[in-house]
């Protein structure tokens, strides 16, 4: 399974350091699936352009201040691509008898309450059948949102710094209408 991630680019880190492929920052409570005292979660798209307007779709104007990383100092945005084996155990929310085995229904699954999905995400993660849980991108029931509490089987295999005239920047912002600024 391939997937793709924004994140705070430095190619100097280490492995276990921010602004490596696979560091997951903390701390962590505010995402989606976010349960600090369980896990660390990863954050992945099913395609570039899903990274990239998941990471960057609350912002009215792009601009290349987006790309920086105070952070991280010295680093910049940069969309990386993963690999998973695709035996890789992920609960899909878009299968009815997942949801029906959760007594879960669809609006939770995409409501913004964070509580809720936390708790779905609990739930899941309790069960210990499976690495993470994909459900549908806020942004387009075509794409999938992945959230991974299990990293080890995930591999770096490309690394793209980002820019405001990149490819795939360029699609995210002609998709949700964004003006995209030179500075």
């Amino acid at each position: 399974m391939r997937s793709y991630r924004v994140f705070p680019y430095l190619p100097t880190a280490r492995r276990g350091e921010p602004g490596h492929p696979l560091y997951v920052p903390r701390p962590q409570g505010a995402g989606r699936i976010d349960n600090p005292d369980l896990y660390d979660a990863m954050y992945l798209g099913d395609r570039p352009v899903c990274a990239v307007v998941e990471t960057f779709g609350n912002l009215k104007t792009w601009m290349p201040k987006m790309f920086r990383t105070p952070h991280v100092p010295g680093g910049t945005r940069a969309l990386v691509t993963y690999e998973l084996p695709d035996a890789t155990p992920v609960a899909d929310l878009d299968d009815p008898a997942v949801l029906v085995a959760l007594g879960l229904r669809p609006s939770r699954v995409s409501t913004r309450q964070r509580a809720v999905t936390q708790a779905w995400a609990r739930a899941l993660f309790e069960r210990r059948q499976w690495i993470g849980v994909r459900w549908w991108s806020y942004y387009s029931p075509d794409w999938y949102v992945y959230g991974l509490w299990d990293c080890r089987a995930v591999h770096a295999t490309n690394v793209e710094v980002l820019a405001i005239d990149h490819p795939v920047v360029v699609e995210a912002a002609t998709f949700l209408h964004r003006v995209r600024r030179a500075r």
